[in-house]
């Protein structure tokens, strides 16, 4: 059986294909079978469901759907770009009434020519019969076939032209925020720095040996910035979950003029990162040039968050205070989630100005915070309480902070949970990584917790030690979540406590998994897939945090995408695409 490889492309292209119909020399019914086996839509551009058989207006089969009018074909074209399907569709377009007559006995040299191929063989053999019934068709018509061939072309240039430009006026009017129809709008909107990350890696474990001098390794190029990555690693794991969120993801990021901007916008003032590490991959330091990030207009990024609308806007701390203020503050008049990356130990607290002028402004803290998730490692969680406590700002003097903390109400016994906890061994199956002690011994625990009136949310990047989670359930909230029924479990590193008004305060552990120190070849992107991939899951499912279950698959899934990250010489692996 001769099967075109054009269905296969049209099953895998997001085009309209303007056409008129099948060719009744071909088997019509097995044609739109197998269309509807591979997923593409067949429609009739017509006042009937009758599916066109190119010379003749009816084939004697239906198409599933129909249209008779360029905008409703536009539409449903506008809408699967939206949903971000990968076929295409196919619109049915018969022969114009002037012709039909012509067509009628075209059909009948068509059909004696069909019998013809069956009596002597042709029709057997494959992709080759198909040219020889045309040119037949065309012998027994004595030309006649041409002048409806100009006519089917004609007709379905004009159809597909008028189908093209009321599509182009729907995209228009979609990527207007006046629309109320479908709109072309993320889910996840992105602001942040995108960059050419430039890496040293010495082939030694221990270089001390070279310093103040040269040290034998590899250098190589490639794209970065935390913004970029976060966006990518994202990006990468909606796509591989559904098709329908391959357009979820944003990024809104500052590019130079230079040849790094060039490398940027080509392959998606100069945004440059220097890193050096050592032979195992793990980063000894760096340097990284982000002015343009910080002189990024707040209005551009207001701008974007006011067309797109998105459910979730993440912000990195390359970001100026004040951009990142203006953010939060449109953010939390309009309802829109904001998660926080640090990004640095320097610009981790660059994002608290912004809460101070939240606080100054509104008269409740917590559930109404301005900032539903932060994302720090150790050293910028302490960074960031330090300077919450610290002058000028002093946050945790302000009133709204001193009655979040009392609702909280955590006296003895959660104390008693936190020692226990402490004892817990910190790696199931790595006992060198001794106990969850750190947690008290640095303050880990203390410091989320006296943060928690800022951010809803701290997951806490412990590196090999795994991750630590630190949630504020709003009482609202907390009397349908599963949470209301969860308990203290040490066991499975969790501490749960009760507040005054039902609010609920989640302190979890998760244990890194296992990866051969081996396999990690660059460890400079495995934070920013561990928030992609958070994100991802917050798209998928807002309410994901207020399930014990599913946060423990939220969890896990990060980690994984953190390990596909480490073992991977790029930013973020392009092996997400497959998660």
């Amino acid at each position: 059986m001769d099967v075109s490889a054009d269905l296969h492309e049209l099953s895998r292209c997001p085009v309209g294909l303007v056409s008129a119909g099948v060719k009744s020399i071909l088997d019509i019914g097995r044609t739109l079978e197998y269309l509807e086996t591979l997923g593409v839509p067949v429609v009739s551009f017509a006042q009937s469901h009758d599916f066109p058989a190119f010379y003749s207006r009816q084939s004697g089969f239906n198409s599933p759907w129909r249209v008779d009018d360029p905008a409703s074909a536009a539409q449903i074209l506008y809408a699967q770009q939206q949903l971000g399907l990968a076929n295409g569709v196919l619109f049915g377009v018969p022969i114009p009434e002037d012709y039909e007559a012509v067509g009628e006995q075209l059909q009948q040299a068509v059909e004696q020519a069909v019998i013809e191929s069956e009596e002597n063989g042709i029709s057997k053999c494959g992709k080759a019969a198909t040219p020889w019934l045309l040119n037949r068709v065309g012998e027994l018509t004595q030309g006649r076939s041409l002048a409806s061939n100009v006519a089917l072309i004609q007709n379905t240039a004009r159809v597909g032209g008028q189908i093209a430009s009321n599509k182009q006026d729907r995209f228009s009017r979609g990527n207007s925020h006046k629309d109320a129809g479908i709109r072309s709008i993320p889910e996840l909107l992105v602001i942040g720095s995108a960059a050419v990350d430039i890496t040293a890696q010495a082939k030694a474990l221990d270089i001390a040996s070279g310093m103040h001098s040269t040290t034998p390794g590899s250098v190589s190029m490639t794209l970065g910035g935390v913004g970029r990555n976060i966006a990518e690693a994202a990006h990468r794991i909606l796509t591989a979950s559904s098709s329908t969120l391959s357009r979820a993801t944003v990024l809104v990021s500052p590019v130079g003029q230079d040849s790094f901007g060039r490398l940027l916008t080509e392959e998606i003032g100069r945004l440059v990162c220097n890193m050096i590490l050592d032979g195992s991959g793990g980063l000894i330091s760096g340097v990284a040039d982000m002015g343009i990030t910080e002189r990024f207009d707040p209005k551009i990024a207001i701008e974007a968050i006011a067309k797109y609308r998105p459910k979730i806007v993440a912000v990195d701390g390359n970001l100026s205070e004040l951009c990142l203020g203006a953010v939060i503050r449109y953010c939390k008049e309009n309802n829109i989630g904001v998660f926080f990356e640090p990004t640095s130990i320097v610009k981790s607290t660059r994002i608290l100005s912004a809460i101070a002028t939240s606080l100054k402004q509104s008269t409740q803290a917590g559930p109404g915070s301005p900032v539903m998730f932060a994302s720090p490692n150790v050293l910028e969680l302490t960074e960031m309480h330090m300077a919450a406590r610290s002058e000028p700002l002093e946050l945790t003097t302000h009133p709204t902070w001193w009655d979040a903390i009392d609702n909280m109400a955590l006296g003895t016994p959660f104390r008693m949970n936190l020692e226990q906890l402490a004892r817990q061994a910190a790696c199931d199956h790595s006992p060198a990584k001794g106990t969850l002690a750190y947690l008290l011994e640095k303050g880990v625990a203390q410091m989320a917790v006296q943060l928690l009136p800022f951010f809803q949310h701290l997951i806490v990047k412990c590196g090999d030690l795994g991750i630590f989670t630190v949630l504020r359930i709003p009482a609202d909230v907390a009397k349908e979540s599963a949470w209301v029924n969860e308990r203290t479990n040490i066991k499975l590193r969790q501490v749960v406590a009760q507040g005054k008004d039902g609010e609920i305060i989640v302190l979890k552990h998760f244990p890194a998994l296992l990866l051969p120190e081996a396999d990690a070849v660059n460890v400079t992107g495995a934070g920013d897939s561990v928030v992609g991939s958070i994100l991802a899951s917050a798209v998928e499912n807002p309410i994901a945090f207020q399930d014990p279950a599913t946060l423990d698959r939220v969890v896990e899934r990060a980690q994984k995408a953190a390990i596909m990250t480490l073992q991977s010489a790029y930013s973020v692996s392009p092996a997400l695409s497959t998660f």
